[in-house]
């Protein structure tokens, strides 16, 4: 199956896209947010893209929450300095075994 990918520019529907395809994903794992959008990734390496989210955009913070990511709410807008303009997040949350498989 291909990347999930939401490829609009409203950070209130990117929100919604991660909120009902969130289930296609297993146990969340990492966010990696660069200046075209964020990607969250799963404990098996499959990803959802979701254009818009990144630094600057309040929605960003909203998402970070609701994957359960470790962040500094004070440095979290303001972009990497230096090469490299890729930032990872670790999800820290921790779910009941088989949370994923429960419908």
């Amino acid at each position: 199956m291909d990347q999930l990918r939401y490829d609009g520019q409203n950070p209130t529907e990117a929100l919604l896209y991660f909120k009902l395809h969130r289930t296609h994903l297993r146990a969340l794992r990492r966010i990696l947010v660069a200046p075209e959008g964020a990607t969250v990734m799963d404990i098996n390496g499959k990803g959802m893209f979701l254009s818009g989210l990144t630094w600057g955009c309040e929605a960003l913070e909203v998402l970070l929450k609701l994957a359960g990511a470790s962040y500094d709410p004070a440095t979290l807008h303001d972009e990497p300095k230096g090469p490299v303009k890729n930032r990872a997040y670790q999800v820290v949350k921790s779910d009941p075994w088989g949370h994923d498989r429960v419908m």
